[in-house]
């Protein structure tokens, strides 16, 4: 099975190698489990698009493995992150070097059957291929902004880590191509070989959720003073029982025009924005301070424990006390 790593201008490194240590892992896990050469092993390789060096975003230069000739037509391309996605002027594409010949060939592969996937910000390309119309994206969670804003047409649910669109996949996160490989070495070989791989490599499990990693910022770039005003006001006033209508009145606009407005400038209607400034701030506060979860709740504007715990988890997927033993820096 052949597998091509394309590696383009500024791409994550530790992407690039990091895939083709877990495939070779994969190799000889499966080789140990079933018998040297007994099965199909993963033929991987690097590649790009003019088989020259690319230079990564950390500065080393990457070489290719093989050239896009002697490749053929993959079994599976992925395409790695770039860490510097810059929109084109036309705002609905992006700007990378050797940019058309790489889609012409990811869609050339693609016709030929070809499997596509793409590691975090790699679904930037994909998406300005054409590949994702009418299919689902993912992609790094601090790049969903931007993504939703060029590609308005896709959806996106930076929420998972992995989404499969059969024969188009995309992963979503820096080290997301952890996830990815051995999802792929899954579906390569076998579920069996993919378990003694993480096992060797001492990797969890493929993933499900990037939300945990996610963090909440606020969207103001937007000139609908009474909007902002509202927001400014519910960051100061997180702790208190706060009423949508009166808030409504506070900035001169009636409640359905402030909600429908409200939701119009910053993506969230107001009482999702209030919930996500208090699950954000006792993030903070499971991550720094040693005080107790109640505490925490009680300290962001909350009551109700309970309705706490569950409104926290769907927006991290994890549990106040998951989060804390995932993220605390103190002890």
């Amino acid at each position: 099975m052949k597998v091509a790593i394309l590696a383009g201008e500024h791409c994550m490194v530790s992407g690039v190698y990091g895939m083709l240590d877990v495939f070779s892992a994969a190799n000889y896990c499966q080789n140990k489990r079933y018998g040297t050469g007994k099965r199909e092993a993963i033929d991987c390789r690097i590649v790009t698009i003019d088989d020259k060096p690319v230079t990564g975003f950390n500065g080393i230069d990457i070489k290719p493995t093989a050239t896009l000739a002697s490749m053929a037509v993959p079994d599976v391309i992925i395409v790695t992150a770039s860490v510097q996605v810059v929109v084109d002027c036309c705002g609905d594409d992006i700007e990378l070097a050797h940019k058309a010949e790489i889609k012409q060939w990811l869609q050339s592969c693609r016709a030929a059957g070809t499997l596509i996937a793409s590691s975090c910000t790699g679904s930037f390309l994909l998406a300005s291929t054409g590949m994702l119309a009418g299919k689902t994206a993912t992609t790094h969670w601090r790049s969903a902004e931007l993504f939703r804003r060029v590609f308005p047409f896709i959806r996106l649910d930076c929420e998972q880590i992995l989404v499969d669109n059969g024969g188009v996949i995309c992963a979503g996160g820096s080290t997301s191509y952890m996830d990815l490989s051995l999802y792929l070495v899954e579906k390569l070989l076998d579920k069996d070989t993919a378990s003694d791989c993480a096992k060797l490599m001492v990797f969890d499990p493929v993933r499900q959720k990037q939300s945990p990693y996610g963090s909440f910022k606020a969207q103001k770039s937007h000139e609908d003073q009474a909007i902002l005003t509202a927001q400014e006001w519910l960051e100061r006033h997180y702790k208190q029982d706060i009423s949508m209508d009166a808030l409504a009145e506070q900035v001169g606009l009636g409640s359905r025009t402030f909600k429908r407005r409200f939701k119009l400038a910053t993506g969230e209607n107001p009482i999702t924005y209030l919930q996500r400034i208090r699950v954000e701030l006792a993030k903070g506060k499971l991550e720094k301070t040693t005080d107790s979860i109640n505490k925490i709740i009680w300290s962001v504007g909350y009551e109700d424990i309970s309705s706490f715990r569950q409104l926290f988890k769907r927006f991290t997927g994890l549990t106040p006390k998951d989060y804390r033993q995932k993220f605390a820096n103190v002890h």
